[in-house]
């Protein structure tokens, strides 16, 4: 029996090493796969203190790690299926006495910057974000028949410096008294990671910038 072991023992210990490194190969994926869980930006787009247009969006980073708030995206479609999108990361409608805007916080006339871990933003009401976008986008009209809108949010993460992002759908209906309802089409925000995402973050981000010049 010994002897048997003994004439076995390269081949048993070639097993053992490679059953160890096995077990190091799942524990490393368990400890890639947690990091990369506690890494990953998870953005919350709500609305709620109102109804319908009157409502306000919030924009939650339920993310362990802080994000930069770099731009709001709008986009309205028709009954037609014709979109329209605008970029409106600023509060324009405090800009217009400059002297409010200095003597208060001049934060208070922007929805860019920081959002930690936990934090919320009122981004605004429905109507005041379709406010900011018929000043944006000549193409968007107060008045315009709308079917749905969708709220994106493009932040920056503070560990990798790359842009990613969340988006929510809301479908514009009209209740039964007559005033608009906003109904989400979705149970919470999609959230927009990966490359592809990224890349397509970017080029709508760069089309709009090439609007404004």
């Amino acid at each position: 029996m010994l002897q048997t072991l003994l004439d076995y023992a390269p081949l048993i210990a070639a097993g053992m090493s490679g059953l160890t490194a096995l077990i190091w190969i799942v524990y490393l994926n368990v400890f890639l796969s947690s990091y990369r869980r506690q890494h990953r930006p998870s953005i919350l787009i709500t609305s709620g203190a109102g109804r319908g247009m009157h409502a306000h969006c919030f924009v939650t980073n339920l993310g362990l790690e802080p994000v930069y708030l770099l731009d709001i995206m709008l986009e309205l479609t028709g009954p037609d299926g014709h979109s329209v999108r605008a970029v409106i990361p600023e509060r324009t409608e405090r800009w217009q006495d400059p002297s409010v805007i200095e003597a208060e916080d001049a934060r208070s006339a922007t929805n860019v910057g920081p959002l930690g871990s936990g934090e919320e933003k009122d981004i605004g009401r429905f109507g005041t974000m379709l406010e900011r976008a018929c000043a944006a986008n000549p193409h968007i009209q107060a008045d315009m028949p709308v079917q749905c809108l969708e709220i994106t949010v493009v932040t920056i993460t503070a560990s990798h410096a790359e842009l990613c992002g969340a988006s929510r759908r809301y479908r514009v209906e009209t209740g039964p008294d007559g005033s608009t309802e906003l109904r989400p089409t979705t149970i919470k925000a999609r959230q927009l990671q990966g490359y592809m995402a990224r890349r397509r973050l970017t080029r709508e981000m760069a089309r709009q910038l090439g609007r404004e010049r």
